[in-house]
């Protein structure tokens, strides 16, 4: 029996091929690596001009909830609110203007340097933008008064602001 001979049966052990050691790419990982850096530094700074860049929106009764208040100190945010009447101070010969904003009666304290609006008054519908402070007063950097209708417009009724009263025009009626 020899190897060449047809009638030779097949063996049954076949070794195997071996498989020729491969060639280690370099640098197979480090792309990946280089590509997941960046992409953590991207994000990372985009993080970073959000967070700076983020202002929450807020109505005064709850900011001033004592539950809430703390969370609220010392962050940037836009209070909205009504002017509380006859609230409105302001220093002469300066930019200086303190007030007070509400909502649902609670108040929340505001100061201001800088230029009011012209729609700026008792019981006008503001945002204000700033900073809480520890002591519970709100620091204004910036005020923007809405512009009444004359269906939503808050009035003074015995001290307190009513929203969606307007004063009647003389001989008006329905």
């Amino acid at each position: 029996m020899t190897p060449d001979d047809p009638k030779t049966p097949a063996p049954t052990e076949t070794a195997a091929p071996v498989a020729a050691p491969r060639a280690r790419r370099r640098g197979g990982y480090a792309k990946y690596l280089v590509l997941g850096g960046l992409a953590l530094l991207i994000a990372g700074i985009a993080s970073t001009f959000r967070g700076s860049a983020m202002v929450y929106s807020k109505y005064v009764d709850e900011v001033t909830r004592p539950a809430e208040r703390a969370r609220w100190v010392g962050r940037t945010l836009r209070v909205e609110g009504l002017v509380v009447p006859a609230s409105i101070e302001h220093r002469p010969g300066t930019r200086d203007f303190r007030f007070r904003v509400t909502r649902n009666r609670a108040e929340l304290p505001v100061t201001y340097s800088g230029i009011v609006p012209d729609t700026f008054r008792d019981c006008a519908g503001v945002t204000v933008r700033g900073v809480l402070g520890a002591d519970g007063v709100f620091r204004s950097d910036e005020i923007v008064a809405k512009c009444p209708s004359k269906y939503e417009a808050a009035t003074v009724v015995n001290g307190e602001c009513i929203v969606g009263l307007a004063p009647e025009a003389p001989g008006r009626r329905m």
